[in-house]
């Protein structure tokens, strides 16, 4: 089972026009009406995270077996991307 990415096809959203992106199912999209939160989804997206997992690092920078937590605001976004930038998906 799983997503057959053979098959996905390129969609425009019905509401905007603009092209829609696959996402991880982890994925919670903010309300609407919560800009603040939807342009930190839009940093967090264009920086190679879709809400993929994203493994937590010690403090010698080695990566552990527990998850990252994605960022709420725009300003723990941006040390987000910097801290994890090698697990970023490339586009």
């Amino acid at each position: 089972m799983g997503t057959d990415y053979n098959n996905i096809r390129e969609a425009d959203c019905p509401e905007c026009g603009r092209p829609m992106i696959l996402m991880s199912h982890r994925f919670r999209p903010p309300k609407k009406t919560d800009d603040k939160k939807w342009l930190t989804v839009e940093y967090l997206i264009e920086n190679g995270f879709k809400y993929q997992h994203v493994y937590k690092k010690n403090e010698a920078g080695q990566l552990l077996n527990t998850y990252a937590d994605y960022p709420n605001n725009l300003r723990d976004a941006k040390e987000f991307v910097d801290e994890y930038k090698e697990q970023a998906q490339k586009k």
